[in-house]
């Protein structure tokens, strides 16, 4: 676990993630590889997965929210924004 204000963060393997299956609210990917069939995994069904890229479409890991929804098991909805040079996406499976 990172140390911090938050005991219930996590910096872990992203192709393993050590959670239970529908166990995690929130995910924060940050600059990282998409691995769309973990993340799906460990999300709880009314969870977000916020898809954050630091250089925003310079960066080398930018992913569009369609590209990251793409991917994923099932229907997924998202909202997306960019904020200096950054963008971010949040996006939530449909049920």
């Amino acid at each position: 676990m990172a140390v911090g204000r938050s005991p219930l963060r996590v910096r872990a393997d992203a192709s393993a993630l050590p959670s239970a299956d529908a166990s995690v609210s929130v995910v924060a990917a940050v600059d990282m590889l998409l691995f769309p069939q973990e993340l799906a995994r460990v999300l709880a069904p009314d969870g977000v997965l916020l898809w954050i890229n630091q250089l925003g479409q310079d960066g080398p890991l930018y992913l569009s929210s369609k590209e990251v929804a793409a991917p994923l098991p099932g229907q997924w909805t998202s909202v997306e924004a960019a904020a200096g040079w950054g963008s971010w996406a949040a996006l939530r499976r449909i049920h």
